[in-house]
């Protein structure tokens, strides 16, 4: 039987976010945790649907194998990263039109560092939702694979997602995880000021955003 492997993965995975609750977004790299959201609190409705071959409906058993993939996906607690940290798009959408900051975790050392039940998973675009079309594969494997799709029109998210066996806080517990965090462009003087000053003590360098034409850059923060 082929397999599949991955041979590449990114260094740096990054979270936008928004600062209208600074201190929590703060508190959770000072204490060395993500949060693991639920499909239903994400902002893309279509989060999880998924069709059924005719083979699976066909099985005697398909009522209820549906109505476990149904709540093992309401279960899964989910965190969202990119693989790009200069996306005007993301910086407009996911990190208050500019005024947010952009967290770069190092990928290696999530995997090293998060409990052995966490998992990440490159998301799939396409024009369809997913088919479930098995049985063999455990109910829990499946509504992750309902779960790493989305409609081609997210594409430029870019995004990776990771997924813990429920919803909550997720401690990594290393300073190193977080190696940088860049500010927007329009970031207010009092958020700028906080952010640097608690990462600091951590040892967390931040970096300010310049624009520069239609291009992105981050310059050093002394």
């Amino acid at each position: 039987m082929a397999t599949i492997n991955f041979y590449a993965q990114p260094p740096r995975l990054y979270r936008y976010r928004s600062v209208e609750n600074l201190d929590r977004e703060l508190s959770a790299i000072e204490e060395g945790y993500l949060f693991c959201a639920a499909f239903t609190a994400l902002n893309d409705p279509m989060e999880g649907l998924f069709s059924s071959s005719r083979h699976f409906r066909e099985k005697e058993n398909y009522r209820a194998i549906r109505q476990s993939i149904l709540d093992n996906k309401s279960l899964i607690g989910m965190c969202s990263f990119s693989e790009a940290r200069n996306h005007e798009l993301m910086w407009a959408h996911y990190a208050d039109q500019f005024s947010g900051i952009c967290i770069s975790y190092s990928l290696s050392k999530l995997l090293r560092f998060l409990p052995d039940n966490v998992s990440f998973v490159r998301m799939f675009y396409d024009e369809t939702e997913p088919t479930v079309n098995t049985t063999r594969v455990a109910h829990n494997d499946l509504a992750k694979m309902v779960l790493s799709y989305k409609n081609h029109r997210w594409l430029y998210e870019r995004e990776w997602r990771m997924f813990a066996p429920e919803q909550g806080r997720v401690y990594y517990r290393n300073k190193e995880c977080v190696t940088t965090v860049y500010l927007g462009s329009r970031i207010s003087e009092a958020h700028r000021n906080e952010t640097t000053s608690r990462l600091a003590a951590l040892g967390v360098q931040t970096r300010s955003m310049i624009i520069k034409k239609y291009s992105i850059s981050f310059d050093k923060n002394l």
